[in-house]
C-alpha cells in the first residue's frame, strides 16, 4: 500500500521519480550499448554484401570465357550471310559461294477437302458427330482412331511415334496431339480449304531412300483416307547446299551450322561470294576489364570508408525519452554522428584490404613458357599513387587496349588462370578466394542471412549478453523502487502517528487547564 504525502505534505511520487531517474541511468547507457551493437552489426553486413556483390560480378564478368574471349564476327554482306562466334573460335576468314538450296522442311498435305458433305465441318466438335461429314469415314466411325508417324533422326534411323484418340475427340485435340507429341511434325486445318497441312518442324533431308514422314495407320486409315494425306505428295525437303573455302557440293540438314565455334547462318540462295571475318571483340573484353576494374575500386572505396570513418565518442545513439526533447532536425545530426566510425581502424577490414592489394599486385607464374602477360601493369594497370586512395586501381586504357589486341587469351589467363599454388592462380580467382574467408570471418562477428539464432556469432551473442543485463537491471529497479515507496511509507506512517500522539495530547492539556466554575 502506497501513501503519498498525506501526512507530510511532500510530493513522494516526484520524489521516487527523481531517485528513480537517478538509478536508472546505468539502463540508459546499456540501451545505447545495445543499439550500438546493432548498428555495428548492420555495417558489418553492409560491408559484407559488398564483398559478395563484387565476388559474385567477378564470377560472372572477368572469369567467364564468354566476356573475356568474345569474337566479332562481320560479313561483306549480312543479308546473305552472318554469323556468331563462342570464344573457342579462332580469328580467320571463311567465304561461301554458290548457296545453290536452302534447307527446308518436309511437308504434306492434304489433296482435297477432307468434307464430303454439304453441311460446314467443325474442328472443334467430336469427330464421331461428323463422321457423315467426312471421307472414309466408314473405317473407324465408332472407333478409336489410331495412327502412326514415323520420321529419321540424323543418323537416317526410323522414329516412329504411335497415336491413338478416342472417336469422340474433335479434329483439333487431334492435331494438338500431334503437336505436342515427339514426333517432331506440326499441323493444323485450314476451314477455308478444308484441309489439313502437317509438316517436319526440322529442315533438311534425313530419309535418303524417301519420304521424310511416313504416315501409317493401324486398324483404320484416318491419316490417308479422312484427312487426305497422301505420302506420295510430300513435298519440300532439301538440305542447304553450298561452297566454303573452295570445298564445294557441301551440305547441312539446317540454315544454322556450327564450323570450329563459328555459327553461320544462310539468308538466301546466291551465286557470288560472301566473305565471313571473325576476329577478337576487343571493346567487349575491354568493358569486361574495366568492369573488374570499378566493381573493385568501388568496393575499396566502401570499406575504407567504414574502416576511416570519424567516430564520435560523445554521440552516444539516443534514448527514445532523449528524442522526445529534440527536434527532427538535431535528430537527424545526432544520428549521423552516432552511426558514424563504430568500424573505425578494423582490424579485420584493414588486414583483408591489404591481403587484396597483395594478391592483385603480386606476379602470376603459370608454367606456360608462351605465357604473355605475368603482371597487371603489362597490360596498363596500376595501383594508384596517391596513399590516401589505398590501392584503388587506375588504368591506362590505350596500353589495355593493346595488349587486348595483342593477345586477348593472354589477358583472360592473367586474371584467370587455375593453379595448385597461389603463384600459378590467376589474380581474380585470388582475390575470390580472398575475400570468401574475409566473408566467412566477417559472418561469424556479425552473422549471415542463414543463421537464425543470435548465439551463432560474436556480436549477437554480445546483443544477447546486454539483454540479459538490462533484463536483470530492470528487475532490480523494480525492487528499488518498491524499497522506496516502502520506505516513504513507513515515514508517512510514522508522522501520521506523531501527528495523531500530538493532537491527543494538545487536547488533554488543553483539557486539564479549565477552571471550575
Amino acid at each position: 500500500m502506497r501513501i503519498s504525502g498525506m501526512a507530510t505534505g511532500m510530493d513522494i511520487e516526484q520524489m521516487v521519480g527523481d531517485l528513480m531517474r537517478a538509478e536508472r541511468m546505468p539502463l540508459e547507457r546499456m540501451h545505447q550499448d545495445h543499439q550500438e551493437l546493432v548498428l555495428k552489426m548492420d555495417d558489418y553486413r553492409e560491408v559484407n554484401r559488398g564483398f559478395m556483390n563484387f565476388r559474385s560480378n567477378t564470377f560472372d564478368g572477368i572469369l567467364r570465357q564468354s566476356n573475356m574471349g568474345a569474337k566479332l564476327v562481320t560479313s561483306t554482306n549480312e543479308s546473305l550471310v552472318s554469323g556468331t562466334a563462342t570464344s573457342s573460335a579462332g580469328d580467320a576468314s571463311y567465304t561461301i559461294s554458290n548457296v545453290e538450296s536452302l534447307a527446308s522442311a518436309a511437308n504434306n498435305a492434304s489433296v482435297a477437302s477432307i468434307n464430303v458433305g454439304e453441311e460446314e465441318f467443325d474442328p472443334n466438335a467430336p469427330l464421331e458427330d461428323q463422321a457423315h461429314l467426312l471421307s472414309g469415314s466408314e473405317h473407324w466411325a465408332g472407333d478409336a482412331i489410331e495412327f502412326t508417324i514415323q520420321t529419321y533422326d540424323e543418323n537416317g534411323e526410323r522414329e516412329p511415334v504411335d497415336f491413338e484418340f478416342e472417336a469422340d475427340a474433335t479434329l483439333n485435340d487431334v492435331l494438338d496431339g500431334i503437336n505436342r507429341s515427339s514426333a517432331g511434325v506440326q499441323a493444323f486445318y485450314d476451314p477455308f480449304s478444308e484441309r489439313v497441312s502437317i509438316s517436319r518442324t526440322e529442315t533438311g533431308v534425313f530419309n535418303k531412300d524417301g519420304n521424310e514422314m511416313v504416315l501409317d495407320f493401324a486398324g483404320n486409315d484416318f491419316l490417308t483416307d479422312t484427312l487426305q494425306l497422301d505420302g506420295a505428295e510430300e513435298t519440300g525437303a532439301q538440305n542447304a547446299r553450298f561452297t566454303m573455302n573452295g570445298l564445294s557440293e557441301m551440305e547441312r540438314h539446317s540454315n544454322t551450322f556450327t564450323i570450329d565455334g563459328l555459327t553461320i547462318q544462310l539468308h538466301n540462295e546466291f551465286d557470288e561470294s560472301v566473305q565471313v571475318s571473325v576476329e577478337n571483340d576487343t571493346d567487349t573484353i575491354f568493358e569486361t576489364v574495366m568492369g573488374f576494374v570499378d566493381d573493385y575500386n568501388e568496393m575499396l572505396a566502401y570499406t575504407n570508408g567504414k574502416i576511416n570513418e570519424e567516430y564520435y565518442r560523445d554521440y552516444r545513439p539516443l534514448t527514445d525519452e532523449q528524442r522526445r526533447e529534440m527536434s527532427e532536425s538535431e535528430i537527424e545530426l545526432w544520428e549521423e554522428r552516432s552511426q558514424s566510425g563504430l568500424l573505425r581502424h578494423d582490424s579485420m577490414l584493414s588486414g583483408a584490404m591489404n591481403d587484396l592489394r597483395s594478391k592483385l599486385y603480386n606476379h602470376v607464374e603459370t608454367g606456360d613458357p608462351n605465357q604473355t602477360f605475368s603482371h597487371l601493369t603489362e597490360i596498363g594497370l596500376d595501383t594508384s599513387s596517391d596513399y590516401q586512395e589505398r590501392g584503388r586501381l587506375v588504368v591506362d586504357e590505350a596500353e589495355l587496349r593493346a595488349a587486348i589486341e595483342e593477345d586477348a587469351e593472354g589477358v583472360y589467363q592473367l586474371f584467370a588462370a587455375e593453379g595448385e599454388d597461389e603463384s600459378e592462380q590467376g589474380l581474380a580467382h585470388r582475390v575470390r578466394d580472398s575475400l570468401n574467408h574475409t566473408i566467412e570471418m566477417v559472418g561469424q562477428r556479425a552473422g549471415r542471412a542463414e543463421m537464425s539464432s543470435n548465439q551463432q556469432f560474436a556480436i549477437g551473442r554480445e546483443i544477447n549478453q546486454v539483454t540479459d543485463r538490462i533484463s536483470n537491471f530492470e528487475r532490480r529497479m523494480e525492487q528499488v523502487e518498491e524499497r522506496y515507496w516502502a520506505q516513504f511509507t513507513r515515514m508517512e506512517q510514522a508522522v501520521s502517528e506523531a501527528n495523531a500522539q500530538m493532537q491527543s495530547l494538545m487536547q488533554a492539556m488543553g483539557g486539564e487547564g479549565q477552571m471550575p466554575m
